[in-house]
């Protein structure tokens, strides 16, 4: 079992908050990049958000979420599965998924498959291992405003959905634990994931060790002064 802490983060949809996304892009595990399935002009966006991701994090693992399944049984289908899937070929994402918070349809599968992505993707970054069973990852939904990006962090962490929410405005985090049935990661990312702690430990013991020296020779020269 593996336990994992995700940091769930959604940036504003809004064009005046762009200047903020640049930012958030840093040290991000895995993206979703979502869009509403009522509404096409949300998936017309997706290109854009794809560019400026690809500029900020460089290939890092992208699902492709549509959100809002709910509503296609009243209006129809209004973007082809088609078209959906030219997108994931496109861009080479990692995969698409079809949410719906309201429903709570595939909310704890999308997060738990970031989670797994994360560790088969494992850097590791600073502050990704926490220790040897325990790891924390970035993960940022990104997309158009009303999306719904708030309500699928929402829906997961809190299990339920709310219905009066007020639009995401900058930046909205949360925290979630999950555990990881080792199971469901491959032999060979576990080997790969043992290596990446035990390299950390090793690093970080050395960093340690550096600080230790850094004091005693730095007491070494207050002692020096006052001789």
């Amino acid at each position: 079992m593996l336990n994992v802490t995700l940091s769930l983060w959604d940036t504003g949809g809004q064009e005046r908050f762009d200047f903020f996304k640049t930012d958030f892009f840093k040290g991000v595990s895995v993206l979703g990049l979502v869009f509403d399935l009522s509404r096409p002009s949300t998936f017309d966006e997706i290109d854009v958000y794809f560019k400026e991701i690809r500029e900020q994090s460089g290939n890092i693992p992208i699902f492709l979420v549509g959100n809002k399944n709910d509503l296609i049984k009243d209006i129809g289908e209004s973007i082809s599965k088609e078209r959906i899937m030219q997108k994931v070929n496109q861009f080479y994402l990692f995969d698409y998924i079809v949410t719906s918070a309201l429903d709570n349809e595939n909310i704890e599968k999308l997060f738990y498959r970031f989670a797994i992505t994360a560790l088969m993707d494992l850097k590791p970054r600073l502050g990704e291992i926490i220790d040897s069973n325990h790891f924390r990852f970035k993960i940022l939904l990104a997309g158009a405003a009303a999306v719904g990006k708030s309500s699928l962090i929402r829906t997961f962490a809190k299990k339920e959905f709310e219905e009066d929410y007020k639009l995401t405005v900058g930046l909205d985090l949360m925290t979630q634990n999950l555990e990881i049935q080792e199971d469901d990661i491959p032999d060979e990312t576990q080997e790969l994931i043992r290596k990446s702690v035990k390299s950390y430990k090793k690093i970080l013991k050395k960093y340690r060790k550096g600080e230790e020296v850094s004091e005693i020779l730095e007491t070494l020269k207050e002692i020096q002064k006052h001789k």
